[in-house]
């Protein structure tokens, strides 16, 4: 089945069944009766996964995408939104130029959060030349989703024990158990703090990226790491992150799991890729804090430089959100 399109418009595909892998026709059969101003077109060929994904397991497909050879291709991750499917990251895998027309191939890593038969949602991707930029989109297609565990009925009342998973072990259960039970320490000690100051003192003005910033910097110069206390500097660490994400999102992170409050963070339109870094630090943090795990000098640098990225880059977001939002209160109250 053939997706060819001119850029300008984004059309899309017939409503039905997909067939598992896209093949393309020529394109001189759509070009026939088109004006010279309408022959620049892009095709796309989906490869769904090999096999149907399970829940929450991370899988890939590919997507080829012709177009005359003068545009740079990229794929517009910023206006990817579906309740079922996230998707983590896209690689250029290979490109290819032939007769005036290019051909890159690009492998797209997703995960999906729900059971059964879903509709893998079209994906843009930017055409740009000489200053022009146009989009096209990808085809959505079918895609079965199994479950996390294969649920086999036993003949008599003896059943095989479920062998351990690895994407969730107990031990990470453990340690988000662990992880809550300390998140209700630090807020029960931060409302005692608040009841116990003088009712005459001066309201915090300060942005909710400011509060954490200069929390971070403190945290780097309190000593913790030096003094040999590795648990302590990483949970400081992720409850800067935690409660600025409370104060900036309304997200109330103190009380979520890695995974609970990854999925609320694709709610506030934050970059996929800030998303992936903040679990990444998150998980790391909670190695340190509850499997012993020894980070060096180099990786406690490298985790105090990712968090005040990550800082400024949700910042920047809620920025551009409130901006977006005074400008169309302004519009309204001007019409």
């Amino acid at each position: 089945m053939t997706f060819c399109r001119p850029m300008k418009f984004l059309t899309r595909p017939r409503p039905g069944a997909i067939p598992r892998v896209f093949r393309l026709l020529p394109l001189a059969a759509l070009l026939a009766h088109a004006s010279p101003a309408q022959t620049q077109t892009v095709s796309f060929r989906v490869l769904p996964p090999a096999e149907k994904p399970r829940l929450a397991e991370p899988f890939r497909l590919r997507v080829e995408l012709t177009c005359p050879g003068d545009y740079e291709v990229s794929p517009d991750t910023a206006s990817f939104r579906n309740e079922v499917f996230a998707l983590m990251s896209v690689k250029k895998a290979s490109s290819r130029t032939d007769g005036g027309l290019k051909t890159e191939v690009f492998d797209l890593r997703s995960a999906a959060f729900d059971t059964g038969v879903s509709t893998f949602p079209e994906t843009t991707w930017r055409l740009k030349k000489d200053g022009e930029l146009k989009e096209a989109v990808s085809p959505s297609f079918e895609l079965e989703v199994l479950p996390l565990f294969d649920e086999k009925s036993e003949a008599g009342d003896i059943r095989d024990i479920r062998p351990p998973f690895s994407f969730f072990p107990w031990p990470w259960l453990l340690a988000a158990l662990l992880a809550a039970a300390l998140a209700g320490w630090l807020i029960y000690r931060r409302r005692a703090a608040r009841e116990a100051a003088p009712e005459t003192a001066p309201p915090d003005t300060r942005s909710p990226y400011q509060k954490a910033s200069e929390a971070l910097e403190a945290l780097a110069a309190a000593g913790l790491w030096e003094k040999g206390q590795v648990k302590e500097f990483y949970s400081a660490l992720t409850g800067i992150l935690r409660t600025y994400l409370d104060d900036e999102f309304a997200i109330k992170a103190e009380f979520m799991t890695t995974g609970r409050l990854t999925r609320e963070l694709r709610t506030t339109g934050a970059d996929i890729r800030a998303v992936v870094r903040t679990r990444e630090l998150l998980e790391r943090s909670d190695l340190a804090k509850f499997a012993r795990f020894r980070p060096d000098d180099a990786a406690r640098d490298a985790d105090i430089a990712s968090l005040r990225d990550l800082l400024l880059s949700y910042a920047q977001r809620a920025d551009e959100k409130k901006a977006l939002a005074a400008a169309e209160r302004a519009a309204g109250g001007a019409a």
